[in-house]
């Protein structure tokens, strides 16, 4: 498939045969006079599409901007997320919460992370990225704030749970935000950029457990140190723009030109001369997510983030137990202690230095899954990460020694993590921007299942066996490496779509141009 490079001309000669009226025999304009105006009006204005005018203005001062700023909420959405798992324990002692009262408090978040992830998509595709995001980060702040004053354990769980939707809207509208505003080249980099600053939010979460829970009332100082990052989010967002993609396809080309004005000026680019191609769609439809041609993508993309969230998030409680019962003699580093009959045992210090521990081991995925992304694809790095994730699980079933199964460990979290971010980056770039955020929501909520399967699912069935824990994992990824056979379209190094309705199939690891001529 050929796209047009930066301009094209539209005119009315580009219908005209060789042998004009008005040209002479040679081909040539005849010196003849014109006997009155010509039935076709020829037209020299030049049309120009975003995405070349994007490419064209590059990656620069205002690209910085906009990846600082989603950083930032990358990083606030984190520490988030990361809330209810450092100060359960004190919530605990704090209303004397039962079992299933206890497991609400993480559970209301996801569940309504999912809520929020699901609607913010389409209101996002039909009323734009930025408002909606700042909608979002005025929820988060109003609740999380609201959630360290809370007198009971009702009303705390009715402001973690305004604070999961907030952070479900925000999450994946600004990852297809963050993408939209850059080069096709830098895509990647954005996903890194992302990733590290998700992992710092979780770093910071922990620190600020370690240093602030050593009082009976250091919960509430924690929860309200987690929310101050989100006010700064929410002061910086009021200096982004909209995304121009937005704009176009909704008709709003004159906003749409004034942000690359804007982008090309930060930049000291100039920008492409010529008219914008200015559409109007019907954005933001669920259904058209699920239609062809995007039925078994979507389909294969949706099972793939649920496997994936059920490996990353249940490998964070298979590890602290596989220490704790000594599996194939590892030892208890870090002195995990569990929650007695009787509760309000608080987290040890060594536990917040293991959870730090655990977000660390994962930098590495995310690192080595955006370069292998660039470097040979995004299906090519789905296949290695599924394949050698399900390899070295498979691996732990055999015990050697201790010093291996840290390796494997090891391991297993770079390829889960691999895996992660190439998902991140390959589904955004799929979709056309008419129905983007709205599959990105819907896949995201609904991954959180998987997330909320893996974390139940783990602490249940470790208190049977460890190998049965570790058996389903294996047949998790199984599925997973399974389902990447029916991705279709590899789309490393592709501009993103707007109004188009289908993607073009690529070989592996072929240019867009490359691809053309074949």
């Amino acid at each position: 498939m050929v796209r047009w490079k930066f301009w094209k001309r539209s005119t009315a000669q580009e219908n005209l045969p060789s042998g004009r009226p008005s040209d002479g025999p040679s081909g040539r304009p005849s010196d003849r006079p014109s006997d009155g105006p010509s039935e076709i009006e020829v037209s020299e204005e030049l049309q120009v599409e975003v995405s070349d005018c994007i490419q064209d203005i590059g990656f620069g001062p205002y690209q910085y901007k906009v990846l600082g700023v989603m950083g930032l909420m990358s990083f606030t959405d984190s520490s988030e997320i990361w809330l209810s798992s450092v100060i359960i324990k004190m919530l605990v002692c704090e209303w004397d919460l039962g079992t299933i009262e206890m497991a609400l408090i993480p559970a209301c978040v996801f569940f309504w992370y999912a809520v929020g992830s699901i609607v913010a998509g389409k209101l996002a595709d039909k009323f734009g990225r930025w408002p909606c995001l700042l909608l979002a980060y005025y929820v988060i702040c109003v609740s999380g704030t609201a959630a360290a004053f809370a007198t009971s354990y009702a009303l705390f769980i009715v402001c973690r749970s305004f604070t999961g939707g907030g952070i479900g809207a925000s999450y994946g509208v600004s990852v297809v935000y963050a993408q939209e505003m850059v080069p096709k080249e830098q895509r990647a980099l954005s996903n890194v950029i992302l990733n590290v600053m998700w992992i710092a939010g979780g770093l910071y979460e922990c620190a600020l457990a370690f240093f602030l829970m050593g009082e009976h009332e250091g919960w509430r100082l924690v929860v309200l140190a987690t929310v101050l990052p989100c006010f700064l989010t929410l002061i910086l967002l009021h200096f982004c723009d909209e995304s121009p993609r937005y704009l176009i396809l909704n008709g709003e080309e004159e906003k749409a030109r004034r942000v690359l004005e804007k982008m090309a000026l930060q930049n000291k680019r100039d920008l492409p001369e010529g008219r914008l191609v200015a559409t109007n769609m019907t954005c933001g439809e669920y259904s058209a997510v699920f239609k062809k041609p995007y039925t078994r993508t979507s389909v294969a993309v949706q099972i793939l983030f649920l496997c994936n969230m059920y490996t990353s998030y249940g490998a964070e409680f298979l590890i602290p137990d596989m220490m704790s019962y000594g599996y194939c003699y590892m030892s208890e580093w870090f002195d995990v202690i569990y929650v007695t009959e009787e509760g309000c045992i608080n987290y040890t210090k060594a536990e917040y230095l293991f959870f730090m521990a655990v977000a660390l081991l994962t930098v590495p995925g995310y690192l080595i899954g955006p370069w292998s992304s660039e470097q040979v694809g995004r299906l090519p790095t789905f296949y290695y990460s599924t394949l050698g994730g399900l390899v070295f699980t498979l691996l732990l079933l055999y015990c050697i020694n201790s010093v291996i199964i840290y390796l494997e460990l090891f391991i297993i979290l770079t390829l889960y993590s691999i895996f992660n971010a190439a998902l991140w980056i390959y589904t955004p770039e799929y979709y056309p921007t008419y129905i983007r955020t709205t599959a990105v929501g819907i896949i995201n909520g609904v991954s959180k299942l998987g997330a909320a399967a893996g974390v139940f699912c783990t602490i249940y069935l470790d208190t049977i066996s460890l190998k049965l824990t570790i058996y389903t994992y294996c047949g998790v990824m199984c599925i997973a490496a399974i389902t990447t056979l029916a991705l279709e379209s590899e789309t490393r190094n592709t501009l993103l779509l707007d109004a188009q309705t289908s993607r073009p199939l690529m070989k592996y690891g072929a240019t867009e141009e490359q691809d053309a001529i074949e």
